[in-house]
């Protein structure tokens, strides 16, 4: 089933590598919802693949990083410790963008300012 969604990382994500050497990009997202007028929140396991997976690493994510994201959802039952059957639901990532919040990319833009404010105007330039 294909889907997007925005949600939050909910921790920080790994990088590692299979026997063959399929790079994968491991995290979990929060995603936040309402039913029934109470906030709840649907933790869903992610992973990527490949180029995708090592360009995700490169990013340099951190739990908290606010993401959009689009892939395939699978689920999985297994056995639980305690005993009894579980289900795990994963996205598995075609895409993923980070999504920048407004406060922080006015704080980019005012450091962008004040480090123009640190070179003279063209005219005072010797050449």
């Amino acid at each position: 089933m294909k889907v997007a969604a925005k949600a939050y990382l909910a921790r920080k994500p790994d990088l590692v590598y299979t026997d063959k050497g399929t790079a994968i990009w491991k995290t979990a997202v929060a995603v936040q919802g309402r039913e029934r007028g109470k906030d709840e929140s649907l933790f869903v396991e992610v992973l990527a693949f490949g180029g995708l997976a090592e360009a995700l690493a490169e990013a340099d994510l951190k739990k908290g990083d606010l993401v959009q994201m689009e892939g395939r959802l699978q689920t999985e039952t297994y056995e639980a410790k305690e005993g009894g059957k579980k289900t795990r639901l994963t996205l598995v990532l075609d895409g993923l963008a980070v999504v920048v919040r407004a406060k922080k990319a006015e704080g980019e833009a005012k450091e962008a300012e004040e480090a123009e404010e640190d070179f003279p105007p063209p005219e005072a330039l010797p050449f």
